[in-house]
């Protein structure tokens, strides 16, 4: 109990630090610089630290449940660490500056898949390589759950593929249409993934990430009210960090959706980032890739329905550049794990050549 309390304490400082400088910078005519980058960095630090108490509930679920590797991955880890990019943009279109609220929405919106496909794949491939160098794997490839792993993938393609269709034709109604579709079929994909099997050497011998520092609580009641105070620091965080992420915007002239499809997506989704290397590094490979699959589907569903209900939805070719890239790589890995079933390190790191490309092209 003393360990949470500690977390929670802690979580609290930082909030009230990120806070008073942004009233301090509300005071100042002009902002500077150190003032805005403090803000987002404590903003980073609530945003993950909540997502982190919050995940590490939910997967808590997910042992006391005895779920597989698979289905506490793509649920339970990856919807606990999607929440910030989630929340971002809600936070975005509710209080958000009228003129930036879209464009942060729907940066933070399309960011988290193609990062989740691009980046993400390129850690958990240096991380593959690395540990074959120092000899901790006996070769350079991830051992994955294929069944899950390429059911996943298809979803994901099949939804980001009709998002994008329904993007160009730029028809109010069919975005409509689509936001209930993409809810009414990540439900299916919670049925469906509930249902994964285990595969052979899945154990929790260890809690999740930050289990060295919390544990499990005995009993379910803590676990859930550990989920709701995770789950309260990820809004505030979220909501402090479109603040200053329009302020930014304002002050450098860097339009706000540039910035929200780069640095949002890269900060908010540290949790997966970490969380899968971790688990790559301790040898479960299913559950680190299940955890970036999942949120990958979960990204192309959720974020983007309230984002086809709540704003004009009005891409140009920087976004359709981003789902494109974002479908090659998730197509470009299924269908090389359906013939060869592993996931070797060079393919996940051909993501990085697509963030690079996007990279240099939105700049």
């Amino acid at each position: 109990m003393k360990k949470y309390l500690i977390l929670i304490i802690g979580l609290s400082i930082i909030t009230g630090i990120s806070v008073f400088f942004y009233i301090k910078g509300h005071d100042s005519l002009i902002p500077g610089y150190p003032f805005i980058i403090t803000g987002l960095v404590t903003g980073m630090l609530i945003i993950l630290g909540g997502c982190e108490l919050f995940a590490n509930g939910v997967e808590c679920l997910g042992d006391r449940f005895n779920l597989s590797h698979a289905t506490a991955g793509s649920l339970l880890a990856a919807v606990g660490t999607a929440l910030p990019e989630t929340m971002i943009p809600v936070i975005a279109l509710i209080t958000g500056k009228a003129e930036h609220k879209e464009g942060i929405a729907m940066g933070a919106i399309l960011g988290a898949p193609f990062m989740l496909s691009t980046l993400a794949m390129l850690l958990l491939g240096i991380t593959v390589l690395v540990l074959k160098f120092i000899n901790k794997r006996p070769l350079p490839q991830m051992n994955v759950n294929i069944k899950a792993l390429t059911f996943e993938l298809r979803f994901f393609i099949i939804a980001m593929s009709t998002i994008l269709i329904v993007s160009l034709l730029k028809i109010k109604s069919l975005n409509y249409i689509l936001g209930i579709a993409l809810l009414l079929s990540y439900i299916a994909f919670i049925f469906y993934s509930l249902k994964h099997e285990s595969i052979e050497g899945e154990e929790y011998t260890e809690h999740f990430h930050f289990g060295f520092f919390l544990g499990c609580p005995r009993r379910l009641g803590w676990i859930i009210g550990q989920v709701l105070i995770g789950l309260f620091f990820i809004i505030i965080g979220s909501h402090l960090f479109v603040e200053y992420i329009s302020i930014f915007s304002l002050l450098s002239g860097i339009p706000a959706l540039i910035l929200s499809l780069l640095i949002a997506p890269v900060a908010t989704e540290l949790p997966e980032k970490f969380n899968s290397i971790t688990w790559t590094i301790k040898g479960k490979d299913t559950i680190a890739m299940a955890n970036i699959t999942g949120a990958m589907v979960f990204q192309s569903t959720i974020p983007v329905s309230i984002g086809l209900f709540f704003t004009s939805w009005d891409i140009n070719i920087t976004e359709v550049l981003n789902m494109t890239f974002a479908l090659s790589m998730g197509l470009l890995i299924m269908v090389f794990a359906s013939i060869k079933k592993k996931i070797p390190a060079l393919l996940l790191i051909t993501g990085g050549i697509f963030y690079l490309i996007y990279l240099i092209k939105a700049i």
